[in-house]
């Protein structure tokens, strides 16, 4: 069974190399459907073995791919993690960027994810051009999308460090989901009970601001 799994994984990152030698605008296609079944055949071959692997979730509103900027407001139960939201400019021809800044005084559309029920939360490194080096690396890391990961290897550390508790019980930490989510400089993952992401307009110190007084006003929420 894994030898299949091996041989199908090897063939689909060869097609992978195959097309990124040649890359014309009409290959580009052939190019995303390998990278999808090169990523299909890493989540099955771990899940064969019984490792952790990433599987894309859809939590609605995407992200920008290229300056997210996404910043962190966090307590010990809910966190918040806003970025400016994807808006594909239909003019753009390559030739030039649009800069944005978390300070810029203009309202800009972003994407507040929501995560519930946390047990810890970490953002930072490694950025886009370091992935290969983290553990889910091969294992269906997608960019720039949300993942939850299986069989999650921190989920089973968290279990492990409790169990010391007098009153422990595998019970809650079993109901947790390990969330991952890939931005360009930064990665984020989480230990929640849940996630939802929705699109709020306005500046992100107002964004930061108001969210930071809901998790004083609220800071706990109920999933569902």
């Amino acid at each position: 069974m894994d030898s299949d799994l091996e041989q199908r994984l090897a063939a689909a990152r060869q097609r992978v190399r195959d097309l990124s030698r040649d890359l014309r605008k009409d290959t580009l296609q052939a190019l995303r459907t390998a990278h999808e079944e090169q990523l299909q055949a890493e989540r099955e071959l771990a899940a064969a073995r019984g490792e952790q692997y990433a599987q894309v979730i859809d939590i609605g509103p995407r992200w920008d791919t290229g300056a997210p900027l996404p910043h962190l407001v966090s307590n010990g139960s809910r966190a918040f993690i806003v970025c400016f939201a994807s808006q594909p400019d239909p003019d753009w021809d390559g030739t030039y960027v649009t800069v944005v800044s978390p300070a810029d005084e203009n309202p800009s559309l972003f994407v507040v994810i929501e995560l519930w029920g946390c047990h810890d939360i970490r953002l930072g490194g490694p950025n886009d051009e370091a992935m290969h080096g983290h553990p889910l690396h091969g294992k269906g890391l997608a960019g720039y999308q949300a993942h939850e990961v299986l069989n999650s290897a921190w989920i089973e550390d968290a279990i492990k460090v409790n169990s010391v508790h007098p009153q422990h019980s595998d019970a809650p930490f079993r109901q947790l989901h390990h969330y991952v989510l890939l931005f360009h400089d930064e990665m984020a993952e989480a230990l929640a009970r849940g996630i939802e992401a929705r699109l709020m307009q306005g500046t992100m110190r107002a964004m930061l601001s108001e969210l930071a007084e809901s998790l004083i006003d609220r800071p706990h929420r109920a999933a569902g």
